[in-house]
């Protein structure tokens, strides 16, 4: 049986596909249009990922698309619409608009529309609740047979705030909260006063909050989004105006008022820039715990997933891991709604089956894009004329040039889903080097100076760098935690200002490569460390194809790139 899940309500479009039981392929419609953030119906994604299995549309069994348009039936449509839609495929809502809230009570679990060919064939599309398929991204793709579930983004089709209870193939929805009270949207507006665009450049306040000082705003957060001790939001609508989504800002003057001037754009960052981001993340740290902690106490489970775009946030991640309640903590790969795609088609399994999906290898491996061998990359080379080399051991050959202060890009296996790299399509670089984090985000990324890169290492590895309060492996760059005080000297380039660092770790079997790298880097430098960070510039998405890999290269200061097997170098 081959699903095919969508994304395509909001940024990051995505499709993925799962055959019986098992997610196959996956990849964001952004790495193949090459339109950052792209919200265009995925239909490229769709292909390639189908091409990933060898199958074709045909053979697809069921859509499972991760946002339910059931849950708003029954709002805003007048009568007179049922008789002149704006289109004759209208009608598919705007029956059931009339006639769905008449059947209360009416639980919008999920919405299915079933076409029938001619010849008795069928394609049946499942619309799955959008923290639904939040919550099935997370659980089915755990190591967890029951766990405790929380999802929190800006919103859903009305939720931003979701707990529920994973139990073998069954996701049991615990208790809602409804837009407008959404601390997704408190830290957008917060990202959009420092400048930023809310939706995209969250991960920029996060950055730019260890850089300031978060009590000296800290009162005006407490007003503006009080929360309980349920860990239940209550916006201030004083200092918001997201729900108008006809608004310029998604913040009033009041806000301004008590902050002081937005910035602007393209206004350089003041120390007060800084301490209203620390603020920010600071209390959406606080009310994570408080969530968590009540989650807790109404679930008495020991083992907890989190999902949602909130869980981008790798800093709260960290805390939230390492401080309990919960003994254990798991958060997917791409918690982000462009997951929903997985989701929504791991969900459908489910529901159809009555069996729960899993995934092949436990942590899930994150490699769901086209991989590329060695005869079409040395295609891609030659066509563009350009000059390379094959390497057989491209392990040990970068490591000696990262040994040396090349900056290079690693274009390697299946490309990751996420919006992370993790190793197949990334920019690695010598973190002993004071000057490193400079020359990347100056003459590679393009971007500011205070985003900071994230240290890779391999798992074994990592209590020798970093402080635990209890076990863990870090497989997805989803959690900070704070890098040994004696270590911060000799890896300088991917300390953040607060001590702390972002980290990846590589497990030998899921990873040889890249954790074979990581050990010949050791025996050259004595460091089992690197800086990793996403193969592309800034404002493109991450790279795809050998094309994408050559011209960003070719468009920035990256010494060396690794294509498989082919070195390509720049003369100095």
């Amino acid at each position: 049986m081959i699903i095919v899940g969508l994304h395509n309500t909001g940024i990051l479009s995505s499709a993925a596909v799962v055959v019986d039981g098992v997610l196959r392929a996956g990849m964001a419609e952004e790495r193949l249009d090459r339109r950052k953030h792209s919200k265009y119906f995925p239909l490229q994604a769709i292909e390639a990922s189908l091409k990933q299995v060898g199958a074709t549309l045909d053979a697809v069994d069921h859509f499972a698309v991760g946002w339910n348009p059931a849950i708003n039936i029954g709002s805003r449509l007048r009568a007179g619409f049922s008789e002149w839609p704006a289109f004759p495929g209208a009608r598919f809502y705007a029956n059931p608009n009339h006639l769905l809230p008449r059947l209360a009570p009416f639980a919008h679990q999920e919405t299915e529309q079933a076409f029938f060919a001619a010849d008795g064939g069928s394609k049946r599309i499942h619309y799955v609740n959008h923290h639904l398929a939040h919550a099935a991204n997370a659980f089915f793709l755990s190591p967890f047979d029951e766990a405790a579930l929380l999802s929190c983004d800006g919103y859903g089709e009305r939720a931003s705030l979701v707990w529920a209870v994973g139990r073998g193939e069954r996701i049991e929805i615990l208790r809602e909260v409804h837009f407008p009270h959404s601390m997704g949207s408190f830290y957008s507006a917060l990202t959009q006063f420092l400048g930023f665009r809310p939706d995209h450049d969250e991960w920029k306040m996060m950055g730019a909050a260890a850089y300031g000082d978060a009590e000296r705003f800290l009162p005006v957060m407490r007003e503006a989004a009080p929360f309980d001790d349920e860990g239940t939001p209550h916006l201030n609508f004083d200092y918001f105006q997201h729900y108008d989504f006809d608004a310029a800002t998604l913040f009033t003057p009041r806000l301004a008022e008590r902050l002081g001037p937005p910035r602007l754009p393209d206004a350089p960052l003041e120390p007060r820039h800084f301490a209203i981001a620390a603020a920010a993340q600071r209390w959406m740290e606080q009310f994570l715990a408080a969530s968590v902690a009540a989650l807790h106490r109404r679930t008495g489970l020991n083992r907890l997933c989190l999902t949602g775009g909130v869980m981008m946030n790798c800093v709260a991640n960290g805390q939230i891991a390492q401080r309990g309640p919960f003994d254990e903590v798991y958060i997917p790969y791409a918690p982000d709604d462009s997951g929903n795609s997985l989701g929504a088609a791991l969900w459908t399994h489910a529901r159809v089956t009555g069996q729960r999906p899993r995934p092949e290898t436990f942590p899930a491996s994150p490699r769901l894009g086209r991989a590329y061998d060695d005869a079409a990359l040395a295609v891609a080379l030659n066509n563009w004329k350009i000059a390379h080399r094959p390497v057989a051991d491209p392990a040990g050959e970068a490591a000696r040039l990262l040994a040396q202060g090349k900056i290079l890009g690693w274009f390697q296996g299946r490309m990751e889903f996420g919006q992370r790299a993790l190793g197949g399509r990334s920019i690695l670089a010598d973190p002993r080097d004071p000057g490193m984090k400079a020359r990347i985000n100056g003459a590679v990324k393009y971007r500011e100076s205070f985003r900071p890169f994230a240290p890779v290492l391999p798992v074994e590895r990592l209590g020798d760098y970093f402080t635990l309060d209890c076990p863990l492996i870090v497989p997805y760059m989803e959690k900070t935690l704070a890098i040994r005080p004696e270590r911060r000297e000799e890896i300088p380039a991917v300390v953040h200002a607060d001590g702390t660092g972002r980290v990846q770790t590589v497990d030998a079997a899921a990873d040889p490569l890249l954790h074979a790298l990581l050990l010949a880097f050791e025996r050259l430098t004595g460091t089992p460390v690197l800086l990793n960070t996403s193969l592309n510039l800034n404002h493109e998405p991450m790279v795809e194809s050998p094309a994408d890999a050559i011209r960003a290269f070719y468009t920035s200061g990256m010494d060396a790139l690794l294509l498989g097997g082919f070195l390509v170098e720049k003369q100095p």
